[in-house]
């Protein structure tokens, strides 16, 4: 079982987001992923390279506002669609079968109007704990 939550460091009061204890996403230092891993996620890996960091966060919320930024980064799909089933936009009341999604965690249904990354930005609440079994 994973686990993921702000941590405050004991060592200089410093806050990273972690995962079983350990800083993740952009709390913890940048690693080259290897080249023969999948070209996508290599680029997206490498396109938010300075975004790592290992000096840690002031308080609670910016460790857990960083690792919303990076789940969106690295997570977000955006344009997803269901077949056989509209709902209505979180956003507008618009029915649509669109939606996007975030990992396997949270589902947005969104019109093709609200479908970007700014509306489930200002939709998403990153977790303050979370559990995975992956």
């Amino acid at each position: 079982m994973n686990y993921y939550e702000s941590k405050q460091r004991k060592t200089d009061g410093k806050w990273d987001y972690t995962r079983n204890k350990r800083p993740t996403g952009y709390c913890c230092a940048y690693r080259e992923i290897p080249k023969d891993a999948d070209t996508l996620i290599c680029e997206e890996h490498h396109d938010t390279s300075h975004k790592h960091h290992v000096d840690g966060h002031n308080t609670e919320e910016e460790a857990i506002a960083c690792y919303k930024e990076y789940l969106l980064d690295h997570e977000l799909r955006l344009d997803r669609e269901m077949s056989n089933n509209q709902q209505k936009c979180r956003v507008c009341g618009e029915w649509t079968q669109k939606y996007a999604d975030i990992g396997l965690t949270q589902m947005f249904i969104l019109c093709d109007e609200h479908n970007n990354r700014e509306e489930v930005e200002k939709l998403y609440q990153a977790p303050s704990l979370s559990m995975s079994s992956w």
